[in-house]
């Protein structure tokens, strides 16, 4: 799911960058939502806030309240992946300390055709996220593309007969079998039990005695059956 965040005070370009987005999108196989503000306000705050895998910002350089960069900021307090891009007036910003210190993706300036400006950075951002693999499935009647590296495992949940997709911050219940999104995960994982598949890239430590698997955040799993042990310690030693 890619997050668009489109912040302008003023509401004519606020549906031109939406309708903008949607025509760009209509080219890539992307699940993604808009949302627009005005100005900086507790609802845009609670985006800033929360975890999700890929948040656009988009913010006009000059806005009642808190400005464009003073958002960036906010932005940076607590996140340093999203991708931040700064419609603004005055160009010459954009050779100013602010693109390094807020590490912002492109300053369009709104008086350059700032609407094929912003197609190209967006263009750009997608062709990149689609030679990132990624695993696409649904969950909950919504369509998600998580990449690898932010699943941590895979297990079957006997009581529903689901397999769970395991991140970083979420989990994620599919009506697809272990077998399935075994063929589609690829290398980088490895089963370690008759029900789990684990990212091998994700382990921090396993405990082989207990039979744990530990990964970042304090999160764990036991499922290490005797059968796979001999293996996960093969690919953890190369």
């Amino acid at each position: 799911m890619i997050n668009f965040i489109v912040c302008d005070d003023n509401e004519f370009i606020r549906r031109e960058i939406e309708k903008l987005i949607a025509k760009i999108t209509m080219s890539y196989d992307f699940d993604y939502k808009v949302y627009t503000f005005s100005k900086y306000n507790k609802e845009l705050n609670k985006i800033i806030k929360e975890d999700a895998e890929l948040k656009i910002y988009i913010l006009d350089i000059e806005m009642p309240g808190k400005t464009g960069p003073e958002i960036a900021r906010k932005i940076r307090e607590t996140d340093f992946n999203s991708i931040i891009m700064i419609l603004t007036t005055h160009k010459e910003l954009e050779l100013s300390v602010l693109k390094k210190k807020l590490l912002i993706y492109d300053f369009i300036s709104k008086f350059d055709d700032y609407e094929k400006e912003l197609t190209v950075s967006i263009k750009s951002i997608l062709e990149k996220l689609n030679n990132i693999k990624t695993l696409n499935f649904k969950s909950n009647k919504d369509v998600y593309q998580i990449k690898f590296n932010n699943i941590l495992y895979i297990y079957k949940d006997n009581n529903t007969q689901m397999s769970v997709i395991v991140t970083k911050n979420k989990e994620f219940p599919v009506r697809q079998t272990l077998l399935e999104l075994s063929e589609k995960t690829g290398n980088s994982f490895i089963k370690t039990h008759r029900a789990c598949l684990v990212n091998v890239n994700n382990i921090v430590k396993v405990d082989f005695n207990d039979s744990i698997i530990y990964f970042g955040n304090n999160i764990k799993t036991d499922l290490l059956s005797r059968n796979y042990k001999k293996e996960l310690k093969e690919r953890l030693q190369k």
